[in-house]
């Protein structure tokens, strides 16, 4: 079961630390798809590959290629966890393991996502994120793309790329309080 929370300062601190501290603010995945445009499937590791569940998912949002990595090298773990957007959406489904995406809010806080083995989330194109391993460093995760795995990660701030700007725009405009 995915969790997601608000977490203090920077949140460069080790995950597992922050439980030493106050009590998160847990919030639902409602609100996050509301406060972030972030979207949340629970899918079976087991079945994913018969039960059709990943090719609808591909087929709707228009996506055509796939890979899978298992747990990235040291540089692009940096790459990763530095604050940064993308011009199109991120799409990830953990095969395995744990990691930790951090998203800035409506109002620039970050939001801590939990992941595990079955969930897949969609950060919208123009929302800064960055990602990192729990403490095992072990992640398996299938990468979805819409041609290609070609997609660049512009390191904040970059607030005048035109994804960002639609991004806020739709944050402004409530476009993420619609059912998802």
């Amino acid at each position: 079961m995915v969790r997601a929370w608000y977490i203090e300062g920077d949140g460069l601190e080790n995950p597992r630390d922050e439980h030493q501290r106050l009590p998160p603010k847990f919030i639902t995945l409602e609100d996050l798809y509301k406060l972030t445009g972030v979207e949340h499937y629970s899918l079976n590791v087991d079945t994913y590959q018969t039960d059709g569940s990943l090719e609808k998912i591909k087929e709707e949002r228009g996506y055509q290629y796939e890979d899978e990595v298992e747990t990235p090298g040291e540089g692009d773990l940096q790459q990763m966890y530095a604050e940064h957007l993308h011009e199109n959406e991120e799409i990830r489904f953990i095969l395995e393991g744990c990691g930790y995406y951090d998203i800035r809010d409506n109002n620039d806080e970050w939001i801590r996502i939990e992941v595990l083995g079955g969930d897949l989330i969609v950060v919208p194109s123009g929302c800064y994120h960055r990602f990192m391993l729990d403490h095992t460093n072990v992640c398996r995760v299938k990468r979805i793309f819409l041609k290609d795995p070609q997609y660049t990660a512009h390191k904040r701030p970059v607030d005048n790329m035109d994804c960002r700007k639609e991004y806020l725009k739709k944050l402004e405009n409530g476009a993420f309080e619609k059912e998802q």
